[in-house]
């Protein structure tokens, strides 16, 4: 009986072994590997859940799923990451390794482990490169990177966000690009963005020179039909063929009396343009103008026998001198309407540091709509046009702070005791008359080996009304409405003669000018 009862207790033991076995199996295989979907960065704070399965190896590149398979979870340092059944949470920024493995499998199995940084919603791991020029772009990288809103370092109270530049891989690492503006220093950058503030881990190294220098005697070139710096089409961005918002003016050399940035933008088809070059921090410190032919001789800048500026205070036409005083300007803006294919020099003679922003851009860009004698910034595109027949009477636009109208035309001398007048009326629009200060210049058209241009007739008394007579040969003139104040205005201008009885062309149907509510210093 004895012996009855132990064959039935070992029965019994094998039964439960293998009701065990069946439900609980250990297997001994080194092919079974464990996986989990990665995290890489969480913010602290925050929590995820993540997913392990486990796989038998079966043959050299196929791997089975074993299901109903329940697995251990730890973290490495739970003061950085805490896991529990897969859902992860963050504690502070660190580094910690997040396993799964198999219950019921040995040891020979390959556990999961994914590294996961926790992380605060912003971090700067790196700024490159270390050492940078006004002007020069750098990129920010790290976690949170692409949602900076503000940067800025000593010097700078902030760097100039590049345009579409933020972005951020699928693990949340970000980063995104700014430019260094003068008068920025050595230091590290702050930034501020997802509500946090913090600091670049080591410093930028600033060199006090913009990119393009050197281009005081040589110009910094240009090729307006390489790819466009910001090609997203639909914006605005996407016209623009050079942008640069943090250049710089840089210190006098000892002895100097003025520096001089030079720049050669070259295009081969005939386009829409406009350059602009804008100092607002500087005003009347800078003289900036546009020609089609500029040269160092050596000594000084030179342009060709037959070419024009374009630019506040000069206008040269044919390569003779035209220097109309006007209101010191803050920036230059000289739109063209189908500007021939070739080459365009923009340059600033300046006497102080200063910092300031280049554009050029694909497209007519204007505060006025153009008139209908558009493109008429010089006398050599006024010559491409039909001259003029006087007596002729025309409404035109100043489209642009301290823009000129360059208006060829032809006068026949109407014979003992006539004179030519001449008569300019701004009318009111989307500025103050009180800020309109136009004025009216007559030269001839200058002749070969002149230096300055002749003037018949200036007249530049505050206001921008203008009725005036003198004496004038048959022939061919030019006439430049000059924007004194820095006002763009619609204006109507007419030139006739003044017959020996009176009345004339010019003294019909003229708006009676308004009575000058201001003085003017030349």
């Amino acid at each position: 009986m004895r012996r009855s009862r132990a064959v039935a207790g070992l029965t019994l033991l094998v039964s439960f072994v293998i009701v065990g076995t069946c439900a609980y199996p250990t297997e001994h295989d080194s092919s079974v590997h464990v996986s989990i979907t990665p995290v890489s960065i969480l913010f602290s704070g925050h929590d995820t859940v993540v997913a392990a399965r486990a796989w038998e190896v079966t043959g050299v590149a196929d791997s089975q799923a074993i299901p109903n398979v329940v697995f251990v979870w730890s973290s490495s340092d739970s003061t950085v990451a805490t896991v529990d059944a897969g859902r992860v949470v963050g504690i502070k920024s660190g580094t910690a390794i997040i396993r799964a493995a198999a219950l019921n499998f040995d040891k020979g199995q390959l556990a999961a482990a994914d590294t996961v940084r926790v992380s605060a919603p912003l971090e700067i791991d790196s700024v490159a490169p270390d050492t940078a020029r006004y002007g020069q772009v750098v990129t920010v990288f790290g976690p949170g990177a692409d949602k900076v809103v503000l940067a800025s370092m000593k010097g700078a109270l902030f760097l100039y966000p590049y345009p579409f530049s933020a972005q951020h891989d699928t693990t949340g690492y970000g980063q995104q690009k700014f430019w260094i503006p003068p008068p920025a220093e050595s230091d590290r950058i702050t930034f501020i963005g997802n509500g946090i503030v913090t600091q670049s881990a080591d410093s930028t190294h600033v060199t006090k020179r913009d990119v393009y220098e050197p281009n005081d005697t040589a110009p910094h070139k240009f090729d307006l039909d390489a790819p466009r710096p910001f090609p997203y089409p639909g914006t605005i961005y996407n016209l623009l063929l050079v942008f640069n918002p943090a250049l710089f003016f840089e210190p006098l050399k000892r002895g100097a009396t003025f520096g001089a940035d030079w720049y050669r933008f070259r295009h081969s088809t005939a386009r829409d343009l406009t350059i602009i070059l804008t100092a607002p921090s500087a005003p009347g410190t800078f003289q900036t103008f546009v020609t089609d032919s500029l040269a160092w001789t050596g000594t000084t800048y030179a342009i060709g026998p037959g070419s024009w500026t374009f630019g506040p205070g000069s206008h040269a036409c044919h390569g003779a001198r035209f220097s109309p005083s006007e209101a010191a300007a803050e920036s230059t803006i000289v739109a063209f309407k189908n500007a021939p294919a070739g080459v365009l020099h923009a340059i600033a003679i300046y006497g102080q540091p200063a910092s300031y922003g280049l554009a050029v851009v694909d497209t007519y860009a204007s505060e006025l709509p153009p008139d209908a004698h558009e493109d008429d910034n010089s006398c050599n595109a006024a010559d491409l046009r039909d001259t003029m027949q006087a007596p002729f009477r025309d409404t035109l636009t100043i489209e642009n702070p301290h823009d000129v109208d360059w208006i060829r035309f032809h006068y026949i001398n109407g014979g003992l005791g006539t004179s030519a007048q001449f008569r300019l009326h701004a009318f009111p629009g989307t500025h103050p008359d009180s800020l309109k200060d136009l004025d009216l210049y007559v030269m001839s058209v200058p002749a070969l080996g002149d230096t300055v241009v002749k003037l018949v007739l200036a007249d530049t008394a505050a206001g921008s009304d203008v009725n005036r007579t003198t004496s004038l040969a048959t022939g061919d003139y030019y006439l430049a409405v000059v924007d004194f104040a820095g006002t763009a205005t619609t204006y109507e201008v007419c030139v006739g003669t003044v017959p020996v009885l009176g009345g004339g062309f010019c003294n019909t149907n003229f708006p009676v000018p308004p009575p000058l509510i201001r003085s003017r210093r030349r």
